[in-house]
């Protein structure tokens, strides 16, 4: 769950990173374990799970126009998400099941159905189980002529039970962050993060390399990322390389230097295949120490005014500046 804050955008950018981090991290470890299955796809599937009730399906509609297309503030977008809960709260989904059993005195009591209905939300009856007694005559002879004792009343009767599905009975998995009785802004802004991280975390799961996976990158661009390319190559791996540590990844212990140059590719619109051979990848191996003292500061000094203008913690950045200077 994401802590309590000051929804804006540079923060949401950040906490749909971290799910997108934490994803890839998971994945990473259960690839390096034998204790997971083997079954991969199956594996990105748990990891991502998105619900399909329907206001969830609704609110990641909300999201895919409103921000991946049209660029809007994600506050802008929790308003629309209130509004739609209102309009939509009378349509609570309920599944109405319906139970009766034989009562007879040789037969225990709630043990044999003699009739299961399931209805949907919409009342159509689509499951159906009706239930049969049947009385062995022979049986029954055996059981109620005198010192008959290999003969007991459970050989007497039997049940038979018949099913009919009627109509396909719709199983929704629900979101483990909103639903119709939801009002808190900041449950909205829990649930956006995290199915923006997962979309995020499958296109580049599926990419295999393709930027094309991520058209948003080139089109409907938020404030954050248009500030991001108006940094230098330099720049950007100082920017990514401190974002990492905010997420507790540090470069060549948590994360290696291919995943920040291949992130930056994606960032900048490049073909992440050819990571190896950019620049970035080049900065990065010697990151943070790029550049010569004076130069680096004054890049530093960009990178702590572009994390301080959006609210970021600066002390890993100040402990590199004040380390230079000090040499």
């Amino acid at each position: 769950m994401m802590t309590q804050q000051i929804i804006v955008g540079e923060n949401f950018e950040k906490d749909c990173l971290a799910v997108f981090e934490n994803l890839l991290q998971g994945y990473r470890k259960a690839k390096e374990s034998t204790v997971w299955e083997s079954n991969m796809d199956s594996l990105v599937e748990k990891l991502t799970q998105l619900p399909t009730d329907p206001f969830p399906t609704e609110l990641m509609k909300i999201f895919d126009y409103h921000y991946l297309v049209e660029s809007e503030d994600i506050n802008a977008i929790i308003e629309k998400a209130l509004i739609l809960r209102e309009r939509m709260e009378h349509t609570k989904r309920h599944v109405t099941i319906k139970e009766r059993y034989f009562s007879f005195f040789f037969v225990p009591p709630n043990t044999h159905l003699k009739r299961l209905e399931v209805y949907n939300n919409e009342g159509e009856l689509c499951y159906l189980q009706v239930g049969k007694i049947r009385i062995k005559l022979k049986a029954l002879f055996q059981w109620i002529i005198p010192d008959a004792a290999q003969v007991k009343l459970q050989d007497v009767i039997s049940f038979r039970q018949k099913t009919t599905y009627l109509k396909s009975l719709e199983i929704y998995y629900y979101s483990p962050f909103v639903d119709l009785s939801s009002t808190i802004p900041q449950d909205y802004y829990n649930f956006f993060c995290d199915y923006y991280g997962k979309i995020q975390f499958l296109k580049y799961f599926k990419s295999s390399g393709k930027v094309d996976a991520f058209p948003n990158l080139q089109q409907g661009k938020p404030r954050t990322h248009e500030a991001i390319l108006k940094l230098s190559r330099a720049q950007q791996v100082l920017w990514v390389y401190f974002l990492f540590r905010l997420l507790g990844l540090k470069l060549r212990v948590d994360v290696g230097n291919s995943t920040l140059a291949r992130f930056l590719c994606v960032v900048n619109g490049i073909d992440m295949n050819t990571y190896k051979n950019s620049y970035f990848y080049t900065l990065i191996e010697k990151a943070p120490y790029i550049k010569k003292d004076k130069n680096l500061l004054v890049d530093l000094e960009v990178i702590r005014l572009h994390f301080q203008e959006r609210n970021l913690p600066i002390g890993d950045i100040e402990k590199v500046i004040i380390e230079i200077v000090t040499r």
